[in-house]
């Protein structure tokens, strides 16, 4: 057992009716002041294993003393960089800034870092910056978002050199690996049901890419629900776009108004809320009316949707709430408290009802705003800007 720290000068373990003093207090302060070896506040520190009385001991005196640990000392005593990764195709969507919210406000009360890495920053597909991390011991854990099949190898890698990782909404399945996702193939029940609900039996889908395991199960979801209710889904009305971005809704509004005024949908599902935004703008512009000519559902609830006229109905995720679990589950596997972090998790996700929506009646302006859930809540407001001044707005 490492010995306590003998006394020192009372200038070193200065009370509270002391007077002023520039010294910045010391480990050897605090181990006096909690009658602990240096090696013990060392342990507190880097949540290594103590008991819970010489915790609360420890941390009384460096709250008694004001004490601010080294972050430089704790890296070379633990070899670790205090930083965390966070790994993203683009940081442009307004999905992703609800991403970041999570994240930060989860790393709000620990000493860590967030550097942030934009895979297709320069245009292209540029992975350099985050193999420069993992191979230099740069990041103490990774959070992927939205992860694709050409991230395997740095997953693979980060693996391989056992850097910690969780997934957010990643679009390809990863063994072993922590993840987070909205419940999508209710998600897209909740879409269908609402619409069926107000009397549509024709009813079309803007996805986005096919790739993406989100689409797949969104789409999933809206044709088990329709085929419940007997109005199967055309696969004629089933569209997909590159992105999931105004421009891809844009492109789905053109397919729509190709159609002619006598086989266009009554009721379409968008892919995400950029890709329903984008939607409403064009047929708007063509001269139709939402949701008299068209009702439009969305996914993933972003501010922007509420501001937009008419606002937008929504299945919204909790993406700052499923953000904060991925990064807490991160930081619990970096600190040993849950040791391997390999699962699944699925936050419910819930149906707001605004003006994009109505059947053949007129809908009570008692049933605006209305919610339908899975289960629980989504997530907090977010800062928005402008829709009218985006164009490339990619959400998920």
């Amino acid at each position: 057992m490492a010995a306590r720290v003998p006394p020192t000068s009372r200038n070193s373990t200065r009370s509270s009716e002391d007077g002023p003093s520039s010294a910045k207090p010391t480990i050897r302060a605090v181990a006096e002041r909690a009658q602990v070896a240096i090696s013990t506040v060392s342990r507190v520190l880097n949540g290594g294993p103590v008991s819970a009385v010489v915790q609360v001991r420890v941390n009384q005196a460096i709250a008694e003393l004001g004490y601010t640990p080294s972050l430089a000392a704790q890296s070379l005593v633990g070899r670790r960089s205090n930083t965390v990764g966070l790994v993203t195709d683009s940081t442009e969507s307004r999905w992703f800034s609800q991403v970041l919210l999570g994240i930060e406000g989860a790393l709000a009360p620990t000493r860590k870092s967030l550097v942030l890495a934009s895979l297709m920053l320069s245009g292209k597909y540029d992975p350099s910056q985050v193999r420069a991390w993992i191979s230099e011991k740069r990041v103490d854990g990774l959070i992927f978002v939205r992860s694709s099949v050409d991230d395997v190898e740095l997953l693979r890698e980060a693996h391989s050199s056992d850097i910690p990782i969780v997934l957010i909404g990643p679009d390809v399945e990863e063994p072993a690996t922590f993840t987070v996702r909205g419940n999508n193939l209710d998600a897209g029940r909740l879409a269908a049901e609402h619409l069926v609900d107000l009397g549509h039996r024709r009813i079309g889908f803007g996805g986005g890419p096919q790739s993406s395991l989100d689409t797949r199960m969104r789409l999933t979801g809206v044709q088990e629900r329709l085929t419940e209710s007997d109005c199967p889904l055309d696969p004629g009305l089933v569209w997909n776009g590159l992105q999931y971005s105004t421009q891809a809704g844009a492109q789905h509004a053109q397919r729509f108004l190709a159609l002619g005024p006598s086989r266009r949908p009554t009721a379409m599902i968008l892919g995400s809320d950029a890709m329903a935004l984008g939607f409403m703008r064009a047929v708007l512009s063509a001269g139709l009316k939402v949701p008299e000519d068209v009702s439009v559902v969305g996914f993933d609830g972003l501010p922007d949707g509420e501001v937009f006229w008419p606002s937008l109905t929504t299945v919204r995720q909790p993406t700052q709430q499923m953000a904060a679990h991925a990064c807490e589950a991160l930081l619990a596997s970096l600190t040993g408290q849950n040791g391997p972090i390999e699962a699944s998790v699925e936050h419910p996700m819930e149906l707001v009802v605004r003006e994009s929506t109505r059947g053949r009646w007129r809908l009570s302006p008692r049933r605006r705003g209305t919610r339908r859930r899975s289960n629980k809540k989504g997530p907090g407001e977010g800062p928005f800007p402008d829709v009218d001044r985006r164009t490339s707005d990619n959400g998920q």
